[in-house]
């Protein structure tokens, strides 16, 4: 099927048009000057899409901005899919356009080292548009081998560590990343300078919460007066849950802060993790001060920030930037982040963090202590906050991301 006639369907397995809610479909003939000095494009967006994926939130802020750019369609991207008829069928319909846009982390695509490497073999051969890979996880060097056994071996035979590394990207026309790490780590192992740029993650708009959302709230779990200390987000090994517990417990305090842990596991294998948050609590003697809320819809997500007086994001990898961040970036919080190196970047853009080293239980309380006792303080972060969320909106990204596109069918040519 070709593309025009792929653009009529109005429903179905096939890809659907982005569009910001409450707007009338996309065409190519949009306002906002689709095309442009890009010409007159159709990028295919590849994503997934629906509750409890961070990468389809961050779609869901990027698509509506890109819309007043260039003609968008999604392709639903359903991860760990192992079929190559599927596969193909995917590929094909984001050949069908200017540029296919591939939002990228590992665990979307094959179940283990080999089933990647299949997936994506296939994936680059069969995709005939020039490719825009958004490398939203960019790991460390791994071995140039596998030991063990036939799985191993096979995954060796194929090529698998040399993708894993490098491959998937170095064979993409462009390659946008989120931090100034991750891209020194793709150039030191051989993609092209010119091909890979960092593009900042795009700040969703705000959402206005009354004083009666957040009074209801915290009726709803019972959180009283007291001050809240909240994470937000899922409830996974990325995150230092017993930093934070470690840190409250030494603040010395007579209306003692709540924890509130907003989400909860998104996979099974980390109902695990949300049972040793508790444990945790329960050594520590907070068990009574421990809130989680499990799974928010997105709704009760600006109520849950606008409830916090201090965000805490205790992340443990550089290897990804946290994309509940910027959501809370979004609704003016402050926010007290791990000194790692794409927050550090993060920090020296917009100066409204505040860092705390790593593993550090004692300056994290010495710094939630001195945030509660200090409107003043908590203020100027808020509003240095809702300075980087204006200038690193969804459509400063999408601006960005419009002249990535450019480039790529640049080098095509």
């Amino acid at each position: 099927m070709g593309a025009r006639a792929a653009r009529r369907r109005p429903r179905g397995p096939g890809p659907r048009r982005a569009r910001a809610p409450g707007a009338a479909p996309v065409t190519d003939r949009a306002r906002g000057g689709v095309g442009g000095h890009f010409g007159a494009s159709h990028v295919k967006f590849y994503t997934t899409v629906g509750a409890r994926c961070g990468i389809a939130d961050y779609s869901a802020a990027l698509l509506p901005a890109l819309c007043a750019h260039v003609a968008v369609e999604t392709v639903v991207l359903r991860p760990n899919r192992l079929n190559p008829f599927a596969l193909a069928l995917d590929a094909r319909r984001l050949s069908a356009a200017d540029v296919a846009h591939v939002q990228h982390t590992y665990s979307f695509f094959g179940v283990d080292q080999l089933t990647y490497t299949l997936a994506w073999r296939l994936l680059r051969a069969a995709i005939r548009a020039p490719l825009v890979i958004t490398a939203h996880t960019v790991r460390p060097p791994g071995p140039a081998r596998y030991d063990g056994g036939l799985g191993a071996a096979l995954a060796n035979a194929v090529g698998a560590p040399a993708w894993h590394d490098v491959e998937t990207f170095r064979r993409a026309e462009a390659v946008i990343v989120h931090a100034s790490l991750h891209r020194d780590r793709l150039l030191a192992r051989g993609v092209s300078p010119d091909r890979c740029v960092v593009v900042a993650p795009p700040v969703p708009p705000r959402v206005l919460v009354d004083a009666a959302a957040v009074k209801t709230f915290r009726d709803r779990y019972r959180l009283g007066t007291r001050p809240v200390v909240g994470v937000f987000g899922f409830v996974e090994r990325s995150k230092r849950f017993a930093l934070v517990l470690d840190a409250l417990a030494e603040l010395p305090r007579a209306d003692a802060p709540v924890l509130l842990v907003a989400g909860g596991p998104r996979l099974t294998e980390h109902d695990e993790v949300l049972a040793g948050v508790r444990a945790d609590a329960a050594r520590a003697g907070l068990a009574d001060r421990l809130v989680v809320t499990g799974y928010l819809p997105p709704a009760d997500v600006p109520v849950a920030l606008e409830t916090m007086d201090v965000v805490v994001v205790p992340y443990a990898t550089e290897d990804s930037v946290s994309y509940s961040l910027h959501v809370a970036l979004a609704q003016g919080r402050p926010v007290v982040a791990t000194a790692l190196a794409p927050l550090c970047e993060l920090q020296q853009r917009g100066g409204c963090l505040a860092l705390v080293q790593p593993d550090d239980a004692r300056d994290l309380a010495k710094t939630l202590g001195t945030l509660l006792d200090d409107p003043g303080a908590r203020g100027r972060l808020a509003q240095a906050a809702r300075a980087y969320a204006r200038a690193s909106s969804a459509d400063v990204a999408a601006r960005r991301t419009v002249e990535v596109y450019a480039h790529a069918r640049e080098v095509r040519r």
